[in-house]
């Protein structure tokens, strides 16, 4: 037996002038009235969003009608970003319309490119009529992507129209892409209420993704982590809600004033929220100049949010014209790159334009300093184009994984996926930091470079160190770089062989620590002063002064050296012993104490002509190499 397909999803959402009949024809469609308050009821206007669905063949279909009134378009911005065709209404006895040139503005602007023209009210105007509103209908549709949509004349009242309006929506729907079910999940909230008994409930489309009963999600801008306690989709119970679906999601433990609409619910740790966006707007070509920081509405999702728009060439962009910008808003927000806006004019409300992001999270730019052309290569870009354009912007800062996967919205997988390509690219090189980070290649091979030329630097300075530890090198290389990315160079550098570690420290491969002849003869000195010293030799720092104040540096180097090449022997921080003067005390305490011998420190200091303040660390020197042992306050040989 073979188990039941589910339904693919669509989402249709309606434009359109008031009283053109949208609701009308919504409730037509799918015996469902959309108008949900009592007071659209009363008035006979929709005011908020209105929901629906059907089936069409093998299509489930959710309409989300929107109101048609100038002063409501806020609230038909909320539905319209997430749905997958549009159902564009025009009444017969008034044909285009102010609110049916906005609203298919904003649809343009949207990017949405699947959709139907209802003409309705066919019954109230004769056959002449119809052909000139069909007529006009075609050329305001001529020169956009609806040129060749299916325009179906309908009467609600008397039921006109309506099998073919479902057939010609089945065909379109078609013929629209399904969401991507495998990006992160985002869901803009376009309502919150409370249910008797079950708590918050939030619905909207879900754009990308899925989620699932049980599941914990983020709820941004403000960071609430929560989980999802149930589903419904489209009305119905259900296990989980993928890409293309109206859902409503009972949250657990979160109050409904502390959500709103505009609010995305998302997996946790997957957007970046910035209160800065980079994009590219477009400004109609019937609005005003869009002019530098000019005060705006920003439209996002279900969102709209007070903003400024940066313009960053030039001091406006014209209408009918595009530009790059930056737009400051003033709430932060959650947004991926490719997502659609709209800007509308702060007051009086009118819609300005749109555009699409380019960058989520980006630093803030200085207009007219600012180098578009990375802005420029973000329009057309892959997922590694942006990390190579993001990397080039951050320079030797680094991109690390998690800002990678933050500002492309995307898994961690597939943010790695996209720094690999950057690197086979040879846009950018990979650094194992943690998380992994990005520079631009060109950039890395000069500081790889710079750090080579250091090291040389450092080992003609201080011929007599093993290597320069990562400080040195840090400070040195001539760049202001972060520590964790010149260790990440260092470490690459060593991989490749082109320098070695030295405990802590970096040398190059050819690099051998060796005195020259004047340093050698600094040595013997010092060598003779410390064999002169004997067991009771004084701190080292005493000795290496007898060199002379115009010798100190350099003596502290040889002092250091001769240590590391165990001519000297450290007993401790202030005890240091020449090592023959060291062995020869090792030969004759052999034969003076033989294995098994019980001896005190008295008989030890006496023995060996010194006094306690040596003996002591001596002894404890001796135990440290298990030549004796402590017994009481005795030692015995082992």
């Amino acid at each position: 037996m073979s188990l039941p397909i589910s339904p693919a999803y669509r989402i249709v959402g309606t434009a359109g002038h008031i009283d053109h009949g949208k609701s009308a024809l919504v409730r037509a469609l799918t015996g469902v009235d959309p108008d949900r308050l009592q007071e659209e009821r009363e008035r006979g206007i929709t005011i908020d969003l209105g929901f629906a669905d059907t089936t069409l063949g093998e299509l489930r279909v959710g309409f989300i009608d929107v109101p048609g009134h100038e002063r409501f378009v806020k609230n038909m911005l909320a539905g319209v970003g997430g749905i997958d065709a549009v159902l564009l209404v025009v009444a017969a006895d008034e044909s285009i319309m102010p609110q049916t040139r906005e609203h298919f503005a904003i649809c343009r602007l949207l990017g949405i490119e699947h959709g139907v023209v209802a003409i309705t009210k066919c019954d109230l105007v004769d056959e002449e009529l119809l052909e000139l509103v069909e007529l006009e209908v075609r050329e305001f549709l001529a020169d956009s992507p609806l040129r060749d949509a299916a325009v179906v004349r309908t009467s609600a009242r008397e039921g006109t129209g309506l099998d073919e309006l479902r057939a010609a929506l089945h065909d379109c729907l078609l013929h629209t892409p399904e969401r991507p079910a495998e990006q992160i999940a985002r869901l803009p909230i376009d309502r919150v209420f409370t249910v008797r008994g079950f708590g918050t409930v939030v619905t909207g489309t879900l754009l990308s993704g899925s989620l699932a009963a049980g599941e914990a999600v983020d709820v941004l801008p403000a960071g609430l982590r929560t989980s999802i306690r149930g589903i419904q989709v489209h009305g119905e119970p259900a296990e989980s809600v993928r890409a293309g679906q109206r859902a409503a999601l009972n949250l657990q433990g979160v109050q409904v004033e502390q959500l709103g609409r505009g609010d995305v619910v998302s997996n946790p740790d997957t957007l970046a929220v910035s209160y800065l966006l980079d994009a590219r707007l477009e400004v109609l070509p019937d609005a005003e100049p869009i002019r530098h920081l000019q005060r705006v509405r920003f439209h996002h999702g279900a969102a709209e949010i007070l903003g400024r728009v940066a313009v960053l060439r030039g001091d406006e962009i014209a209408p009918g014209a595009s530009g790059f910008v930056q737009l400051r808003l003033e709430s932060p927000y959650p947004a991926a790159p490719g997502d659609r806006f709209i800007v509308r004019r702060y007051s009086p409300l009118v819609t300005l334009g749109g555009g699409v992001v380019l960058d989520p999270a980006p630093r803030k730019h200085r207009p007219r300093r600012f180098d578009t052309a990375l802005l420029r290569r973000l329009v057309t870009a892959d997922a590694a184009e942006r990390v190579a354009v993001w990397t080039a912007e951050a320079g030797l800062a680094g991109l690390d994984l998690e800002t990678v996967r933050k500002r492309l919205a995307c898994s961690g997988v597939a943010a790695h996926e996209a720094m690999l390509l950057a690197q086979e690219r040879g846009q950018v090189t990979l650094l194992a930091t943690s998380p992994p980070s990005s520079v631009p290649a060109a950039a890395f091979e000069r500081l790889t470079a710079a750090l080579e030329a250091a090291l040389a630097d450092y080992h003609a300075r201080y011929p007599l160190r093993p290597g320069a530890p990562l400080a040195e090198l840090h400070g040195g290389c001539g760049v202001r770089v972060p520590a964790r990315i010149v260790q990440a160079a260092l470490l690459r550098l060593e991989r490749d062989g082109r320098i070695r570690s030295e405990g802590e420290a970096f040398a190059l491969p050819t690099h051998v620590a060796h005195m020259t002849p004047e340093l050698a003869r600094l040595g013997e000195r010092l060598l003779h002063l410390f064999e002169q010293a004997g067991l009771a030799a004084p701190p080292p720092a005493s000795l290496i002064a007898q060199l002379g104040a115009e010798e100190g540096e350099r003596a502290r180097e040889v002092y250091h050296f001769l240590l590391r090449q165990g001519e000297l022997v450290r007993i401790r921080d202030d005890l240091v012993l020449h090592a023959d003067v060291l062995a020869k005390l090792l030969d004759n305490f052999g034969r003076r104490f033989p294995r098994g011998q019980t001896f005190s420190v008295g008989e030890f200091k006496e023995w060996a002509e010194i006094t306690r303040k040596h003996a002591i660390p001596l002894l404890e020197y001796l135990d440290g190499r298990r030549i004796t042992r402590r017994v009481g306050d005795a030692r015995e040989r082992i």
